[in-house]
């Protein structure tokens, strides 16, 4: 028996469509950001060396090895400002998502229930095989899994 996605209600598909356009969106420019700030390969490599420098610190801190610290403890601010660099491309997109809040206000009216005549001001979407749940969940679930998706895909978060 074969699956028909025409069982599958409008606004379930229409909300994993929006979230997946938002997180492609983002994700782009999350890309072109970095290239434009700070240069696609610097910022592998700036990623690569904190995620060594936080593992030597990690096992030094295990193996209680007090001169490794200090010596890790001396790149400390170099990692630092390596972190800020890498932050103002996210700052910017942070200011930039704040837009899709205004889409919201129309997918309102879209997914609004009517219960005895009277609409009531949550949205909801209807899963199959989990009945009725609020927009916001069902949302903030496939953001989360198109988020990673495009991440992946894009390249901006590491694979390893």
């Amino acid at each position: 028996m074969a699956f028909d996605i025409s069982v599958i209600p409008w606004s379930t598909l229409s909300i994993m469509a929006v979230s997946a356009t938002i997180a492609f969106i983002n994700s782009g420019l999350n890309r072109l950001l970095i290239s434009r700030f700070i240069g696609w390969n610097d910022y592998k490599s700036m990623q690569k060396e904190m995620a060594e420098w936080r593992s030597q610190q990690m096992a030094a801190a295990r193996a209680g090895d007090k001169k490794q610290l200090e010596r890790l403890k001396k790149k400390e601010s170099q990692i630092m400002n390596m972190q800020k660099k890498m932050f103002k491309p996210q700052m910017i997109l942070f200011a930039l998502t704040f837009v899709y809040f205004f889409i919201f206000p129309f997918l309102n009216g879209l997914f609004q229930k009517t219960v005895d005549g009277v609409v009531v001001p949550v949205m909801v979407v209807n899963i199959p095989g989990f009945g009725e749940q609020a927009f916001f969940i069902w949302y903030f679930l496939c953001s989360f899994f198109f988020g990673t998706l495009a991440s992946r895909i894009v390249g901006v978060l590491q694979s390893e």
